[in-house]
């Protein structure tokens, strides 16, 4: 929460700078002062954290417990203290906000602001077993173009799912409790979201038809969550990555948006010679440059696919024309994103880049953490390294966070290329440099062939990681 001006700065004693905060951060310590559980705060109980040995305040529906960050604050702990004990949304908005609070202040994090004035949900939901104001807490907000719904749910990377039914009647599906919104008047679609999945915060933001200010969002009511197992989605676009991998671009036939979390999958289904085929693909979204593949929104849905020789679905997804028809379920799968790692390492093989890119580009673009990543990244020869020219371009614009190796197993006619084999002691030689000070800080990524997975695992065993420090895509 540094000020946005030099004369607003004061004089921080040694060991109080930014780097010396992110250290204490990253110490173990408990900054939350409730043991790190997320709580849900009303205006009342924060109202009572005002002192400067018990500050508590209120950022756009988030409490943080600013205690401890008084001494690191640039423009001292007075400046500091003007806003606890309160929602300081509006104090933090008029004097900067433009500072990155989340990733400042993400070791801080007390709860949820309950903010009853904001929000009121009719007496029909207030009295239904079915649907509970604790199953999620939601504030709103707007300006003449667009409204805000900001939800706050129980648990970290909730699962999300949204559909517009009607251009003013809209579906949320948080952890599989659902709410309908007829909203006041009709919005456009696709919607936009944020997720910090960190902390089970969902922000939605719908575009207005026509602009002004509401008097209200509209009114919300009990739906029953229907489980679909599959969506229908249709090809928009594809394009050719390498001689036998293709990107696809395809669209939810219906106004839907599901999220996919970074090395989350999906299953897709196919006819093909008059049998479902259906295969885990991994969604590549948000990683492509959208001028150089399309306009990429909300409710679409991107794959990159390896055409196998003996691959049914894989030919048959390849083959597909603009317009042809797959079928996609809902997001599934146990990777979640190391909150206590700082450093990355990625091993992959071939197709196995996949699972690779998401979770690069959440370390790129965390706003909760800044993460180091090292890609090691295997292929036979340079012809079918999928994206080279991406990975290239990424970890130029980021050489102090992200770093790729490639490791080629077949000889190439071209000066400076791998002649190495994929083994053992060529993955040992190019593995990162560690340091052993801090190896509880690296998360390792695996996906490849069985035999690949099987030998990286054996080495990064070999190396003193435990089985919570890194996770095989299967």
């Amino acid at each position: 929460m540094a000020t946005g001006t030099t004369r607003n700065k004061v004089a921080l004693a040694p060991g109080h700078s930014l780097m010396d905060w992110i250290r204490l951060g990253n110490s173990g310590n408990d900054l939350t002062g409730v043991g790190g559980k997320l709580l849900s705060v009303s205006k009342s109980e924060l109202a009572k954290h005002n002192k400067r040995t018990d500050a508590w305040l209120a950022i756009r529906g988030t409490v943080y417990n600013v205690t401890q960050y008084m001494d690191f604050h640039p423009g001292g702990g007075d400046e500091l203290i003007r806003g606890i004990g309160t929602d300081a949304t509006k104090l933090f908005s008029e004097i900067h906000a433009w500072v990155n609070y989340e990733s400042i202040l993400q070791k801080c994090v007390v709860g949820r602001l309950v903010n009853e004035e904001l929000f009121k949900l009719p007496e029909v939901l207030k009295t239904s077993t079915d649907v509970s104001i604790n199953d999620f807490n939601m504030d709103w907000f707007q300006q003449l173009g667009f409204l805000c719904f900001v939800f706050y749910t129980k648990t970290p990377y909730p699962e999300v799912s949204i559909k517009l039914k009607r251009p003013n009647e809209i579906v949320f599906s948080l952890n599989g409790k659902a709410k309908c919104i007829t909203l006041h008047k009709p919005v456009n679609w696709p919607c936009i979201v944020k997720i910090v999945g960190d902390i089970g915060k969902v922000q939605v933001k719908l575009i207005k038809k026509v602009l002004g200010l509401w008097p209200t969002f509209g009114t919300v009511s009990i739906t029953n969550n229907i489980q679909v197992d599959y969506w229908k989605c249709e090809l928009i676009q594809s394009y050719d990555v390498t001689h036998n991998v293709k990107f696809l671009l395809f669209k939810y036939e219906q106004n839907l948006y599901n999220h996919v979390y970074p090395g989350r999958h999906v299953y897709v289904k196919a006819k093909i010679n008059g049998l479902d085929v259906s295969r885990p693909y991994t969604p590549v979204w948000p990683i492509v440059d959208t001028t150089e593949y399309g306009n990429i929104l909300e409710d679409t849905l991107c794959l990159l696919v390896k055409s196998y020789p003996k691959g049914k679905l894989s030919q048959h997804l390849c083959s597909l024309r603009q317009g042809d028809f797959i079928e996609v379920s809902r997001p599934q799968g146990s990777f979640e994103c190391w909150t206590s790692k700082t450093n990355l390492i990625l091993i992959a093989a071939g197709t196995g880049i996949t699972p690779m890119l998401p979770i690069i580009w959440n370390a790129l673009h965390s706003p909760i953490k800044k993460y180091n990543v090292s890609l090691l990244f295997c292929n036979k020869k340079e012809s079918n390294i999928i994206w080279k020219k991406y990975l290239d371009q990424k970890s130029a614009t980021y050489s102090s966070r992200l770093t790729v190796r490639y490791i080629l197993s077949k000889e190439e006619n071209h000066e400076g290329d791998n002649k190495e084999h994929i083994d053992e002691n060529v993955i040992s030689k190019n593995f990162p440099t560690l340091n052993e000070d801090s190896m509880d800080k690296y998360g390792i990524c695996i996906c490849g062939p069985p035999g690949f997975n099987k030998l990286c695992e054996k080495i990064i065993i070999q190396r003193g990681f435990k089985k919570d420090d890194y996770f095989i895509f299967g």
